[in-house]
């Protein structure tokens, strides 16, 4: 399992939240809050998977429960998680044993287990029967077997909140922890649970994971649904049209960046009936009929596949990048589970009453078909087009900022300004990594004077002279036949002592320990194995031990605190070299790509965003950030009253389309990209660049920084007839900085007053 960064920080606080529950008393909830396409299966699975490594007090089973079919979905996908794991997987129908084993994984479909008529249990696994194999007794046989539940609750829907699913789940389960994993979680811990540790809450933030690559940048709204409207009879025909054509886009778009796939068109049916209903037919009719008759799509060519409940068409490999599938038209029955990266546009036929769009609604289009962004930002997008006459933006902050609905044009008039722009890619963001090996080697080394030509037994005897290697000096003593007279006046204890041998299981455990306390700060669930593999290395080709068990390298460390003392200042040393190798290391792993840019020629906008009347700006309409600064305002204002703006500029972060030049941060030395808020260019063939800054943002360190990169900017590309600088709006004027070296203070050298 390759997880993303902000799914190891997730499982990290996962795990540790965990252990602490687990050790306190009564039922304890934990919840794992993270965006539909964040991969929360594969965190769940590292998590199981390093759960079971640690020493948890008592034994475990665990209870895995999903809505409708997704439990069988979640049992695969598992399965092929933890293929060399020590956990056994079961559906509940076909547990072996009358209980649940240990680090046995139950997978549950909870819609069909709680089903009741008539007050009574419909499924028979939760009623009496001839071989008396049902849910309760199988949970109170484990629980005499003093076992415990672990629920994992995945994406838990109405059916988990009726009062006869919680009389189970609290009555008959009484699960000694439960984990509910969703998008959109149910289980809201109370503040005073989770300041107190008795709960728990980790949020993977929505935009950590479009960062990482793993979900679409942005969904965009109907992109240019206007330019079919005098083609085409209906709104129905249009929405379809703009999809198509986006496809055929994309496809075009991927080829250009030498990638093998061919995105997919989803049509959603009307009808929230989860059966096909007369509505959904007659639209299906037409929906195939046009299909077929204006971009020859249809079943029989294999470029339409149908998944309803009586109708399955062309699904085998529809899920592969490169199936010859286009267009699925399905029932919203998908929409929960279903997992096709390469779908990448939603026509949505949807009943004017519900007009409001949210994250879970375009759920299936927000993948990434290969878990990464591309150089070409339309490419990490995604794209609805429907018939609704309104649209509403649900108000959560993700969902606000994640539509795009507005588009905005580059006015006609407008001639390239060809400015030289960077786009950097994220930096990989790891812990302790494999070239923390040769710094370990390097300082053991010259610990005990090794070199390279002491390999094997003169290596062996130098560090002799320091560690404590001989069997004999690595038992375990315990005092035996001491006699203790006087309780309050001994100082003392004196007796005989027995020499032991460490078990070999206390030894790996103990190893493991040291190795995890000795990577701190980094995380120690991510970073322990490759301080444990520097060890083994170093005594394996350096004081010939290789061939032997890893045992003795273990006990060496393990049975004597001489060793752990003097193993630990060599890797504190070690780290500390590190760390300043480790930023080399990320600026190296973060890609420059150098472009040149101008004002994009078309744009769009979320609902964080208002259409303004305003002079001079290059875009129309022209679209501004409802909550921008009141310096951002001011200035705005002036280069629309300006006679000397030809046009301006707002320019935005994060995405190619946007200007950005180079520069190190000061905090870590690390390359970033500085997007400056405004290009403006003037009658006289200047193009100006500047970035307001105020109260303390004007003289932090890292303004420092980007007004310095500027300047030697502006001073590099003389040619292009550049000017601009950090701006900062005070109650005396507008002032600009011009010079080489920043310095905040508007009364020192290099400040103008600014007149745009």
């Amino acid at each position: 399992m390759r997880l993303k960064q902000y799914q190891k920080e997730a499982v990290d606080k996962l795990l540790s939240v965990t252990k602490k529950l687990l050790n306190k008393e009564g039922s304890k909830v934990c919840v794992l809050k993270a965006p539909t396409g964040s991969g929360k299966t594969i965190m769940v699975a590292d998590f199981l998977q390093k759960i079971v490594e640690e020493k948890l007090h008592g034994e475990y089973a665990f209870v895995w429960i999903s809505s409708n079919d997704l439990h069988t979905q979640s049992k695969e996908k598992l399965e092929s998680y933890l293929a060399d794991s020590n956990y056994t997987f079961s559906f509940l129908e076909d547990v072996h044993d009358s209980y649940f084993r240990k680090n046995e994984i139950v997978f549950v479909n909870w819609h069909s287990l709680v089903r009741q008529k008539d007050g009574e249990w419909v499924n028979i696994l939760m009623r009496d029967n001839e071989n008396d194999q049902n849910l309760p007794t199988l949970i109170r046989n484990t629980e005499q077997k003093e076992r415990k539940i672990i629920l994992i609750v995945d994406e838990s829907h109405y059916h988990y909140w009726s009062k006869q699913s919680q009389e189970l789940v609290n009555d008959v389960i009484a699960p000694k922890l439960t984990i509910e994993v969703s998008a959109t979680p149910t289980i809201e811990p109370e503040a005073s649970e989770m300041a107190s540790g008795d709960a728990g809450y980790i949020l993977v933030e929505h935009e950590a994971v479009v960062n990482e690559g793993m979900i679409k940048s942005s969904i965009v709204i109907n992109k240019e649904i206007g330019q079919f409207r005098d083609l085409m009879d209906t709104a129905d025909e249009a929405v379809i049209g703009g999809a198509i054509e986006q496809r055929k886009r994309l496809v075009d778009l991927y080829k250009s960046e030498g990638v093998e796939i061919k995105p997919l068109v989803l049509i959603q049916l009307p009808s929230e009936a989860q059966k096909t209903s007369v509505l959904d037919k007659s639209k299906l009719e037409a929906v195939q009929t046009h299909l077929s008759d204006e971009y020859d799509i249809t079943i029989d060519n294999g470029r339409l596949a149908i998944w309803l409940s009586e109708q399955k068409e062309n699904l085998e490999n529809i899920s592969f990048n490169d199936s010859d599938v286009e267009v699925l038209v399905f029932k919203q029955a998908i929409a929960l589970g279903w997992d096709c990266p390469r779908a990448q546009i939603l026509v949505m036929f949807r009943e004017i009453k519900n007009p409001t769009f949210e994250i879970q609604t375009v759920g299936r289009i927000l993948r990434m078909p290969e878990a990464k962004h591309y150089g070409i930002d339309e490419l990490n997008e995604a794209f609805v087009y429907t018939n609704l006459g309104e649209i509403k933006i649900a108000q959560d902050d993700v969902s606000q900022n994640f539509f795009n609905v507005h588009s905005s044009h580059r006015e006609q008039g407008y001639k390239d300004v060809n400015l030289p722009s960077v786009y950097l890619s994220r930096i990989d963001y790891g812990d302790i990594t494999l070239s923390f090996r040769k710094l370990f080697f390097e300082e053991a080394n010259k610990r005990f004077g090794i070199t390279k030509n002491d390999l094997g037994k003169a290596g062996y005897d130098k560090a002799d002279k320091d560690l404590e290697l001989y069997l004999d000096e690595l038992k375990n003593p315990v005092i035996s036949n001491a006699i203790i007279e006087n309780v309050d006046g001994a100082s003392e204890v004196v007796g005989d002592v027995v020499e032991f041998s460490v078990p070999e299981d206390e030894l790996k455990y103990q190893f493991e320990m040291f190795a995890k306390v000795s990577s701190l700060p980094y995380a120690p669930v991510r970073s322990h194995t490759k301080i444990q593999q520097a060890i083994y290395d170093w005594f394996d080709n350096f004081l010939g031990y290789k061939g032997q068990s890893r045992l003795e390298i273990q006990r060496v460390i393990v049975c004597s605190e001489i060793n752990q003392k003097i193993f630990s200042e060599i890797i504190q040393i070690a780290k500390d070299r590190f760390s300043k190798l480790r930023k080399l290391e990320q600026n190296k792993k973060r890609r420059v790509k150098e472009y040149t840019w101008n004002v994009p020629s078309i744009d769009y906008y979320n609902d964080g965003y208002e259409a303004v009347e305003i002079a001079n700006n290059v875009m129309n309409p022209c679209y501004l950030g409802k909550k921008r600064s009141n310096p951002e305002t001011q200035f705005e204002s002036m280069l629309s009253e300006s006679d000397d703006i030809s046009w301006w500029y707002k320019n935005r972060e994060s995405k190619e389309a946007y200007f950005a030049i180079a520069y190190k941060h000061p905090d870590d030395g690390i390359l970033r990209a500085f997007y400056p808020d405004y290009i403006a260019h003037k009658k006289d063939g200047t193009t100006s660049i500047y970035d307001t800054k105020s109260g303390f943002t004007a003289s932090s360190s890292e303004t420092y920084a980007k007004s310095d990169a500027l300047q030697e900017y502006i001073k590099r590309n003389k040619k292009l007839k550049l000017s601009g600088g950090i701006v900062v709006i005070k109650k005396t004027g507008t002032f600009v900085y011009k010079g080489a070296k920043y310095n905040h203070e508007t009364t020192s050298d290099g400040w103008e007053r600014l007149s745009v």
